[in-house]
């Protein structure tokens, strides 16, 4: 007539931690910055924030008098680098004939390797763009250097940029890293591959615990890895579910069955027509279910999940 409804406990080996605060963010080596390698005026942008890209994409296209120097600055390489060549293939048959000394064509070849590489320097920095075809002398297009999704843009059309100065942000929309803080002394029990449950059905796996306490919270930052980024966002925040071993003797109970007794939790058990009070330590817990650990519950135990208000009034408690 009171109501009382019972539930068995029952053996877990895992407990749950809820509502620990979380961001998505982009893998950190998923992630680049896209720079532009000489000085100039944005003219127009070809990409934005949300959009995703494909490597070798233009992103923008600047107006620079750095690069009409640059490209001169190649060709004199080439130059250079070729006339080089010829010296040092020269000049090794003709130490072969006996003609020079081996020391000079050494000389010629130490010559035209280091003219070799001021010409692949030169080159590698244009290899970052493309000049625009039949455009204005100077103009030039930024390459996305990744598939991805452009997460930051940092220019503007008409805006003068400095050489090397950050232009995007694009990070690998397929994957996607979860920062999250937990209880400090959970420090021991927090390691690789624990199991991180996300919201909408998504799972990840902890790949990093920090050394050291975040100061503000007193809190640990973990990392874990999603399996798919689905429908994670960067800099999306909300709360995860953390799956830690649970100890021997841990067991899972409605949550409905606990009631707050000091600083510690309190349920009862229905023994044939008799119920008493147990005091128990609460581990962690769900939406519907709580594990607790106490000496006096054993598996199958007929738990009280309603009616418990009532009973504290009229039931023992060990």
């Amino acid at each position: 007539s009171l109501g009382i409804k019972t539930e068995a406990a029952v053996s877990t080996d895992e407990v749950a931690l809820t509502g620990l605060p979380a961001e998505a963010m982009p893998p950190l080596e998923a992630s680049t910055q896209v720079t532009v390698p000489y000085a100039g005026i944005v003219i127009r942008l070809l990409a934005d924030e949300g959009e995703r890209v494909r490597r070798g994409q233009p992103l923008l296209r600047l107006q620079s008098r750095e690069l009409l120097a640059a490209q001169a600055d190649v060709q004199r390489a080439r130059s250079q680098a070729a006339l080089a060549g010829q010296q040092a293939r020269r000049d090794a048959q003709l130490a072969e004939e006996g003609i020079i000394p081996a020391a000079r064509k050494e000389q010629s070849s130490a010559s035209a390797a280091i003219a070799q590489a001021s010409r692949l320097q030169a080159e590698g920095m244009l290899s970052q763009l493309r000049v625009v075809s039949g455009g204005s002398p100077g103009e030039y297009e930024v390459l996305a250097p990744q598939d991805g999704r452009i997460l930051r843009r940092s220019a503007a059309p008409g805006q003068a940029m400095e050489a090397m100065a950050p232009a995007f942000v694009i990070a690998d929309a397929t994957r996607m890293d979860i920062l999250f803080s937990a209880p400090v002394d959970l420090r021991e029990q927090l390691r690789p591959g624990l199991d991180v449950a996300l919201p909408g059905g998504g799972r990840a796996q902890i790949v990093s615990v920090s050394g050291d306490t975040d100061r503000s919270s007193q809190s640990l930052r973990v990392r874990a890895r999603a399996d798919a980024a689905g429908s994670l966002l960067a800099g999306q925040q909300f709360a995860v579910v953390l799956k830690l071993p649970a100890p021997a003797g841990a067991l899972r109970v409605p949550r409905s069955a606990l009631l707050p007794h000091r600083d510690q939790q309190l349920l009862y058990v229905q023994q044939g027509d008799l119920f008493h009070g147990v005091v128990v330590n609460q581990l962690g817990h769900d939406d519907t279910h709580a594990v607790v650990l106490s000496p006096s519950l054993r598996p199958g135990m007929q738990v009280v999940s309603r009616g418990t208000s009532v009973l504290k009034s009229l039931a023992p408690v060990e």
